[in-house]
């Protein structure tokens, strides 16, 4: 009996030894994974940071203008997040309407804006940006980048334009597409007050200034003279009269007055001091019709003139 009780004492203290020796084995490469660092096993993770806004600064950083033909470009950036196993992935950004026409809106007006892969010079009209990528084991994360343009040319009222895009994150796996999930980016552009004005029937002619001759002058002689405004918010037109609405003889004090009309509402400008003749919110064209309203036979004769001075300005 005392045989069989040393026995199993020497079993008890050889078992106890090869457990304490198994403490001491150094760690696998498994065994010795951080705590909160995917191990091996684990599978793949993808997830999308949140999206930042997109601001389209325009080309001189003042937001869009739809009187410049300069085609400006904002660059948008996504970011991936990946953890545990390499895996593939598929980021899709469109309209959120879903692909086709995509726009910015400020109340009930639109501006188109168009969606391609970052450095792409020719739109592919759907407006539809598919990024296809890899994940490699221990990349945490990828940047995914594309663009954003506001055709030039456009010309909408003033104000902030805002549009929203959709964008989906898919695990590839097995030809096939899980989507993992989906969030939106929002793109804000202001539209600056525009208002150009030229003398003729094209508002961005260019014509800043122009001579009206009577010839000799007569009472009840007419003369009319056009000119356009291109506009995209609320402008006052004011006229200034250096004779204050009088033809001033060249070398005295003597005047003859005219008419004057502008859309065929009469105007009255005062003496040395602005006057406002019209006030719009739209492009649009304007006539001045001049009429000589004094008996000139027994004028001083001599050279008459006024200058008249057009100050149109966004209100």
């Amino acid at each position: 009996m005392l045989y069989a009780r040393l026995w199993l004492a020497g079993l008890a203290l050889m078992l106890a030894n090869v457990a304490t020796a198994q403490d001491a084995l150094p760690l696998s490469p498994t065994s010795m994974t951080e705590p909160g660092t995917a191990s091996a096993t684990d599978p793949c993770r993808l997830r999308l940071a949140p999206a930042p806004l997109i601001q389209y600064r325009g080309a001189l950083s003042r937001g869009y203008d739809g009187d410049s033909n300069r085609v400006h470009t904002e660059l948008g950036a996504l970011t991936v997040e990946h953890s545990g196993e390499a895996c593939a992935y598929i980021v899709r950004i469109e309209p959120d309407a879903g692909p086709g026409k995509a726009t910015l809106h400020s109340g009930s007006n639109t501006l188109d804006v168009r969606i391609d892969q970052a450095g792409r010079e020719i739109s592919s009209g759907d407006n539809v940006v598919e990024v296809h990528g890899s994940m490699p084991r221990g990349q945490p994360q990828r940047q995914i980048k594309f663009q954003v343009t506001l055709p030039p040319g456009q010309r909408v009222r003033a104000g902030q334009y805002t549009g929203r895009l959709a964008v989906s994150l898919f695990e590839s796996r097995d030809g096939g597409q899980e989507l993992v999930t989906q969030q939106t980016m929002d793109v804000v552009t202001q539209v600056a007050p525009s208002v150009v004005a030229s003398f003729g029937s094209d508002a961005q002619g260019g014509i800043k200034s122009m001579d009206m001759d009577f010839g000799t002058l007569m009472k009840g002689q007419e003369k009319s003279l056009d000119f356009s405004v291109a506009a995209n918010t609320p402008y006052s037109i004011d006229l200034l009269s250096e004779n204050a609405g009088e033809l001033r003889h060249e070398f005295t004090p003597y005047g003859i007055a005219y008419d004057l009309r502008i859309d065929g509402q009469l105007v009255q400008p005062a003496a040395g001091t602005e006057t406002t003749i019209l006030q719009g919110h739209t492009s649009s064209q304007h006539r001045l019709d001049f009429m000589i309203r004094t008996e000139t036979a027994l004028a001083l004769a001599g050279k008459y003139s006024d200058r008249l001075t057009l100050i149109i300005a966004a209100d």
